[in-house]
């Protein structure tokens, strides 16, 4: 998920099956839509991020005035993106982390984590899977050699 379908989630998109979405980037052309199904973490993260909000709204991730972090006339988020900033000055100075890293950086993780490239695709609510393989799968492609067996100097596979 992108940081703007993130940032302009609502709760009406929390549904029993799991978070739906619309790609704001695909709306106009692919109008690809995607379901992210609940698991116990994603769970546990919507419900935290509930209870963090500063007061009631309908988007998930809202300011204390409960609107969204998107400014709707430019389409970007500079209150979200000073809270990015000072979080990551907390991970350098509280944690053994010593590289900063963005958010597009945790898009790439967890493409490159995924176990196929389509899981990674699916994830990211990619409409073109080489826009994921091109640029966020990240970790070396891993090959198993050939098994073969060595028969008085031939080789058999």
């Amino acid at each position: 998920m992108s940081q703007y379908d993130l940032l302009m989630l609502r709760d009406k998109d929390l549904r029993a099956d799991g978070i739906h979405i619309q790609r704001n980037k695909t709306k106009d052309s692919s109008g690809k839509r995607t379901i992210y199904e609940w698991s116990d973490q994603l769970t546990r993260a919507v419900t935290n991020a509930k209870e963090a909000r500063p007061t009631a709204s309908d988007f998930l991730f809202c300011n204390r005035l409960g609107k969204s972090y998107i400014n709707p006339e430019t389409d970007e988020a500079p209150g979200w993106k000073t809270m990015w900033q000072n979080f990551m000055k907390r991970v350098m100075a509280e944690t053994e982390v010593e590289e900063h890293f963005t958010q597009h950086d945790l898009r790439a993780k967890c493409a490159s984590d995924a176990a196929t490239l389509e899981h990674a695709r699916a994830l990211l609510s990619h409409a073109d899977i080489r826009t994921t393989e091109r640029v966020y799968r990240r970790k070396p492609e891993r090959v198993k050699p050939l098994e073969t067996e060595i028969y008085e100097g031939k080789v058999y596979l």
